[in-house]
Order: C-alpha cells, then structure tokens, then sequence
C-alpha cells in the first residue's frame, strides 16, 4: 500500500493545484468505471439461450402461460425481460404487443448506457486539466526567473518544468484509462442492447409462427 502511496504523494506535492483536480477526476473515474462495468458484465449479462429455445417451444404450442413462468425463473435477464413485455401484451393485439417490447428495449437501453457519458467527459477534463497544470506551470516559472536571483535560475527553471510535466502525465494517466473503460463499456453496451432487440423480433417471429400453425 505505502508502495501504491507513494508516487501519488509525489504526484500531488510536484505537481501543482491541477494534479489535485486530476486525482479527484481519476478518483469519479474508479467509481463510475466500477460501476459500469459490474452493472454490464454481471447484472446485465446472463446465459439465456437454453431458457430461450424452452420459451420457443412453448410460444410455438400457444402455450404463453408456460412461456412466462419460464420467464419469471430469470426475471433480471435483459432478453427475457423483453419476452415477457411482449407475453403480457400479446393477449391485446400486435400492435400492442410491438408497443411493449419497444418499451422494454428501450428501458434496458437506458440501464446499459446510464453514466457511460461521464466517461468520456472525464477523458476529456482530465486531458485538459493536464494541459492547464502545463501552462500554469509554465507560466509559474517564466513569473519567478524575471525576478530571480541568476544563481537560483536555474533550480526555479527545473522546479516549473517539472511541475508543468507531472500535471501533463497524470491528465494523460487518467484520460487514455477513462478513453479504455468508455470503449470497454460502449461495446458491451451495443451488445446487450442488440440481444434485447434481437430477442423482441425473435418472439414476434415465434409468435406469426405459432398462429399460422393453428390456422391451418
């Protein structure tokens, strides 16, 4: 820990007031990322497709009352939250039915891409907040040398470089980390989404199946 603890000790006495703005953006970036992440790849990702050929079977024999209860056995998984909007509404007309798993894929939307955003706000604060430790580093140190002892010139010259350096490293640090999670999280987010719209048209196709069987 003490090894962990020290370049940011280090980081934060070198590196001006800007690295202190960068440690607490990387601090919202360990929140949010970890959030996101366990959200994408544990509440929202779930093996369904053994539930999803036993509710087929069932939608494809009109036996919707089964095809629900198979339903509520996993009633956090995106996809079969889309199935059992569609079950419920059946009784009420296709269009009705088409209204709810709109409803339902647009609900899990929301709950995939929820605070996805900050992670690109954060990449692109915290690369300018690197930035503005640069400058005011920089200008810290052109202030001081017009004033300055000649003999102390040149400590003071190291002094502002450095300080403007560790403010542009740690910006980096935490915008390429936060550029890595928002593109880790938009992908996963794209696919449980497009397996939620997958499963809505998949039910409606199940569904035109079962009907034209029992028409016949």
């Amino acid at each position: 820990m003490a090894a962990f603890a020290d370049p940011i000790n280090s980081l934060l006495q070198h590196g001006g007031f800007a690295t202190y703005l960068i440690f607490s953006a990387g601090i919202f970036l360990v929140v949010v990322s970890l959030e996101r992440l366990l959200t994408l790849y544990f509440r929202l990702s779930y093996n369904v497709h053994g539930s999803m050929e036993v509710i087929r079977s069932h939608i494809l024999s009109k036996r919707y009352t089964d095809a629900l209860q198979i339903c509520n056995n996993q009633p956090n998984a995106p996809e079969i939250g889309v199935v059992k909007a569609g079950l419920m509404a059946v009784e009420n007309g296709r269009e009705a039915m088409k209204s709810a798993l709109g409803g339902a894929v647009l609900e899990i939307s929301h709950r995939a891409e929820a605070r996805i955003g900050y992670l690109s706000l954060i990449a692109n604060v915290a690369t300018l907040l690197g930035l503005l430790g640069t400058i005011t580093g920089l200008i810290k140190t052109f202030a001081s040398l017009a004033t300055a002892d000649p003999a102390q010139k040149a400590m003071m010259l190291g002094t502002g470089i450095s300080e403007a350096m560790y403010a542009t490293a740690a910006g980096l640090c935490v915008g390429i980390l936060a550029m890595v999670v928002h593109t880790i999280c938009t992908s996963k987010a794209d696919i449980i989404i497009g397996n939620a719209q997958d499963a809505g048209l998949r039910l409606v196709t199940w569904i035109e199946q079962s009907e034209r069987a029992h028409d016949r």
